[in-house]
C-alpha cells in the first residue's frame, strides 16, 4: 500500500473512534441521602446502536454501556463490582479534525479502570493512559474526581469530597482554556443549568432526584440536558445512566436507554439494585 493511501486509511479510522457530546455530573457526601457517591451520564451522540453489557475483566467485573455501528461498539462507560463508575466526555471545544489529529489512546483507560482498579485513587493512578482530549469523571464511595486531558498526555484532575461536580464539553481548567477553540452554545448551556440545578436548594439528593435533572428539556431540542435534536445532523441523548456508589455494598444503577437508533421516545427504563446488577 503506499504511504498516501495508509494514511487515508489511517485518518478514516480515527474517524470513526469513539467519540461524544455528553453531560456528565455527580454528588458526593453530605450531598448524598445515605452517604456515598452518585453519578450521572448523559450520553449525545448521532443516533447509533447501544447497548448495556456485562464484562469481566483481570480483577473485576463490570457493567458498561456501548455504542456505535452493529459491528463494532465502544465502551462508554460503566461501573464495576468494586463500586468504581466511570465515564467519558468528547473535548468538543476542539474541531473534530484537530481533535483527530492528535494523540490518541493505544488501549480503552475506561476499560483499564473498570477491570483492574476499584478507587478513584488507583483508577488516577493509570495517568500513563490518559491520552487523547477528552474528559472524564469518576467516582467511588468516598469521592468524586473529573479529569481532563488536553494533548501529550497533559492532564489535570479535581476531585471532590462533600460536594457536587459536572462537566460538558468545553474545557474549564485555565491551564487549558487555549484548547477552547470554539464552544458550543449547547455545552456552555447544558454546564449552566447542570450546574444551577445542582445548586439549588434541596435535602440531600437520592438516585433519582438527578435522573430527573438528566431528562430537563428546559432549554429546547439541541441544548437542554435531555436532547432530542431539531434536525437529522443533530446530537441527540441516547441514553442516561446513573449510579449510587455506597460504602461496602455494591453499587445501584438507574438505566434509560434506546438499543436501536429509529427508537427516539421508545426508550427502556430500568433499575437494578448491587445484589442483581453483581451476583454472587
Amino acid at each position: 500500500m503506499k504511504k498516501t493511501a495508509a494514511a487515508a486509511l489511517a485518518f478514516f479510522l480515527l474517524a470513526l473512534a469513539p467519540a461524544s457530546a455528553c453531560t456528565l455530573f455527580g454528588a458526593q457526601g453530605s450531598e448524598v441521602e445515605g452517604g456515598g457517591t452518585l453519578l450521572v451520564k448523559n450520553r449525545d451522540w448521532h443516533p447509533q446502536y447501544q447497548e448495556m453489557r456485562y464484562e469481566e475483566g483481570p480483577r473485576y467485573r463490570f457493567y458498561g454501556i456501548f455504542g456505535g455501528s452493529s459491528g463494532k461498539m465502544f465502551l462508554r462507560g460503566g461501573v464495576n463490582e468494586a463500586g468504581l463508575a466511570v465515564f467519558s466526555a468528547a473535548a468538543s471545544s476542539i474541531p473534530q479534525k484537530e481533535r483527530l489529529s492528535m494523540e490518541h489512546e493505544k488501549k480503552s483507560c475506561i476499560r483499564e479502570m473498570l477491570g483492574k482498579c476499584a478507587t478513584v485513587e488507583e483508577a488516577l493512578a493509570l495517568d500513563v493512559l490518559f491520552r487523547g482530549p477528552k474528559f472524564l469523571m469518576l467516582g467511588d464511595a468516598r469521592e468524586l474526581a473529573c479529569v481532563e486531558i488536553g494533548d501529550h498526555g497533559e492532564f489535570r484532575v479535581k476531585r471532590m469530597k462533600n460536594g457536587t461536580l459536572a462537566h460538558t464539553n468545553h474545557y474549564l481548567f485555565r491551564k487549558f482554556q487555549s484548547l477552547n477553540r470554539r464552544i458550543g452554545q449547547s455545552s456552555l448551556t447544558r454546564y449552566e443549568k447542570i450546574e444551577t440545578l445542582l445548586g439549588s436548594s434541596h435535602e440531600p439528593y437520592v438516585l433519582e432526584n438527578l435522573m430527573e435533572f438528566s431528562q430537563d428539556r428546559h432549554d429546547g431540542p439541541d441544548n437542554s440536558l435531555w436532547r432530542t435534536g431539531s434536525g437529522k445532523k443533530q446530537d441527540e441523548t441516547l441514553a442516561s445512566i446513573g449510579v449510587w456508589l455506597h460504602e461496602g455494598k455494591k453499587p445501584d444503577i438507574y438505566v434509560k436507554i434506546r438499543y436501536s437508533p429509529e427508537d427516539q421516545g421508545k426508550e427502556d427504563v430500568y433499575q437494578l439494585e448491587g445484589k442483581d446488577l453483581f451476583p454472587e
